[in-house]
Formats: C-alpha cells, sequence, structure tokens
C-alpha cells in the first residue's frame, strides 16, 4: 500500500486494519460502492430542492471520504455543503405558509445547531447560503471523489 496519492491518504485505513491487505481491499470496495449513491443522490436531491436530503448525504459521505483520508474533502466542502443545505431548509420552512408542524420542528432544531457555531462560521454560512453554492460544492465533491476513486481502485489487490 502506498500513501503517494493526491487525493486519498490510507494511513488512517492501515492504522485500523492493522494493514491487513484484505481488509483494507474490502473497506475500499464499499468506499467505491458508495460513491454513485452519493453523487446521484446529491444530483437528485439538489434537482429536487430536497435540502434536508442535500444535508444528510453530505453528513454521510463526509465520514466514508475522511475515513479515505481526504480531510479537506470531508471537514471543508462537505460540512459547509451540509451546513449550507440545512440553512436552505430553515429558510425555506420560514417562508412556507402550509409547513407542517413537523417541518417547523426540525426547521427549529436545525437553526439551533446552526446557531451553536461561531460568529465568524455564522457569517460565512449566511454570505454563502445559495443554491449556486450547493451546485459549486456538489461539483467539486464529484471531480474529487471520482479522482479519488481511480487512485483507490489502484490500491485493491487480487
Amino acid at each position: 500500500m502506498s500513501n503517494k496519492h493526491e487525493f486519498v491518504n490510507l494511513s488512517y485505513l492501515q492504522s485500523i486494519a492493522g494493514d491487513d491487505e484484505g481488509i483494507i481491499n474490502e473497506l475500499i470496495t464499499i468506499f467505491l460502492d458508495q460513491i454513485p449513491e452519493f453523487t446521484e443522490g446529491l444530483d437528485k436531491s439538489f434537482e429536487e430542492k430536497d435540502w434536508r436530503n442535500v444535508a444528510a448525504i453530505a453528513h454521510k459521505a463526509k465520514s466514508s471520504v475522511l475515513s479515505m483520508g481526504m480531510e479537506e474533502l470531508g471537514n471543508v466542502d462537505l460540512k459547509n455543503l451540509e451546513l449550507i443545505a440545512k440553512e436552505i431548509f430553515v429558510q425555506e420552512v420560514k417562508k412556507k405558509s402550509d409547513a407542517t408542524e413537523k417541518e417547523v420542528k426540525e426547521s427549529e432544531k436545525l437553526e439551533k445547531n446552526l446557531k451553536g457555531y461561531d460568529e465568524e462560521r455564522q457569517k460565512w454560512i449566511n454570505e454563502n447560503t445559495t443554491p449556486e453554492k450547493v451546485a459549486e460544492l456538489i461539483e467539486r465533491f464529484k471531480i474529487t471523489i471520482n479522482k479519488a476513486g481511480k487512485e483507490l481502485k489502484s490500491e485493491i489487490k487480487e
């Protein structure tokens, strides 16, 4: 196993697998199988303006990409995507005159969570909460995850 990749760093995987190539191959294969779920799910949710699902997929993808050593993609891009999608959902529920009780409660919970971030982070979220920024982050994710997938395929040992 090498760590000479541009997008992935397998040192975390190697540490939890104890350098067991079989386990590492299995974890990489599971991750590779998730890529279409993430990319297609984000595209579909964005198209449908299902901001809750955009946030949920970004959250799920974050832990997966972090396990493959993609720190910036996970801790920056996907975290930002998750936060912006949550904020758009909150804003949309506030505008709706026919919001369900469930939507209102979820919106209030998300808003409270978002208000828990420091002032600078909240300012960034407010300045970047647009569907265009969501589209940009999704596109960046798809490009990076596909390049990472190619690197990971080269690591699988038959």
